[in-house]
């Protein structure tokens, strides 16, 4: 469905973000750094969210978008779609554009009903939905009009897995700003703050504390590096249900004094500067937004080879893939990175390279004002859908 706005062209393209939540996550700080640089002469953005997690609201707020809840606190609260209704109404988006499966499902349902122009899906997982996930975004996929992905592995993999037409992927690739991440200087700060020396080699874990991130095999690993290099330290940035386990688990192993949980950072790029390598243990991904920022800050990578993350980091370019769960080859790698400082300054210095070349913030907003152009009918698209192979 399109529609054309050529009678109006002074009007503003609304464009209503639903989302699960605003806890700190990928698909967050992507919406985060990409919303304000919009033409804000011709777009008007809006983030909702779901549920009352609302830790990143502030931030939106501080950007100027609009940031509204739908307080959904549990699964059996129906009322949720009529409080989305509403808010619809009231907002009369031009675009709705949904994000992760909650709002994907309720998102489209919803916004057909109430008569919303166009509507763009949002898969980045891969492989992580259950059955009845799965089952209720093939119903609803007619709803759509595009779905967004961030990934050619997610591409294909929404294409087999979920029944979605070709026709309708768009393929988006995250975004970051390259310059906040390859020229911070307080790598000094930052180990000082956490008492470590600059012959300590900083093994730096960031991302949510849950099982599908494989957090449990990466300080595993951490432990049998530690035994052979005890020059060896591990930050662990981010929260989540595992925490207490993890926690556990490190008094266990005996490492309590070389790991620290530092829960959520708001300085990303200044603990990425204050790191020496970067260790993504995942168990599964749709397209890592870590190992992008870390390519940027010039970082070298050990991660398991699942979903998306090859197509991120390339095996012994920009990073070291090792297969999953495989604690004694992801050890084997972030040894080798200790003991040689050429290796880690060669990987960094490439991932920095492709950082620079595909990854920019610029070009996220670039693509995605082509598709919400396109759609809506009111320019000529600027970009080519990128093939999907």
């Amino acid at each position: 469905m399109t529609f054309s706005l050529t009678d109006n062209q002074n009007r503003k393209i609304t464009v209503m973000h639903l989302i699960t939540s605003l806890e700190v996550g990928g698909a967050q700080h992507g919406l985060l750094l990409g919303l304000p640089r919009f033409n804000s002469e011709k777009y008007e953005h809006i983030v909702c969210s779901l549920m009352d997690r609302m830790q990143m609201a502030d931030q939106f707020q501080r950007a100027g978008i609009e940031v509204h809840s739908l307080g959904l606190q549990t699964k059996m609260d129906f009322s949720v779609a009529i409080r989305l209704r509403s808010l619809l109404k009231e907002v009369r988006p031009d675009i709705l554009h949904t994000y992760l499966l909650h709002s994907n499902v309720l998102g489209r349902i919803v916004g057909r009903l109430t008569g919303v122009p166009q509507i763009i899906g949002s898969e980045r997982t891969i492989g992580q939905a259950r059955f009845w996930g799965r089952l209720l975004t093939r119903l609803t996929n007619p709803l759509t009009d595009a779905v967004e992905v961030n990934s050619l592995t997610g591409a294909i993999a929404i294409e087999n897995n979920l029944g979605i037409p070709r026709e309708k992927i768009e393929l988006v690739r995250s975004g970051v700003n390259i310059d906040e991440y390859s020229k911070p200087t307080k790598r000094t700060e930052v180990r000082n703050e956490l008492d470590l020396s600059e012959d300590q080699h900083l093994v730096l874990y960031v991302g949510r504390l849950r099982s599908v991130k494989g957090v449990e095999f990466g300080i595993r690993s951490f432990a049998l590096v530690n035994e052979k290099r005890p020059n060896s330290y591990m930050v662990l940035a981010g929260e989540g249900e595992q925490l207490s386990y993890l926690q556990a688990l490190v008094h266990d192993l005996g490492i309590k004094n070389h790991v620290n949980f530092v829960g959520v950072r708001n300085d990303l790029p200044d603990l990425l500067v204050a790191a020496d390598s970067v260790l993504m243990p995942s168990l599964n991904e749709g397209f890592p937004r870590t190992a992008i920022e870390a390519m940027a800050a010039g970082k070298p990578l050990v991660a398991t080879s699942v979903g998306g993350t090859p197509e991120a980091i390339i095996d012994g370019v920009t990073g070291i893939l090792v297969p999953v769960k495989d604690i004694h080859a992801m050890a084997k790698a972030v040894i080798s990175l200790v003991d040689d400082v050429s290796l880690q300054k060669r990987l960094g210095s490439a991932g920095a390279k492709l950082a620079r070349e595909n990854y920019s913030i610029n070009k996220y907003v670039n693509r995605l004002d082509e598709l919400y152009c396109r759609l809506s009918g009111i320019d000529e698209p600027t970009f080519s859908n990128p093939t999907i192979e």
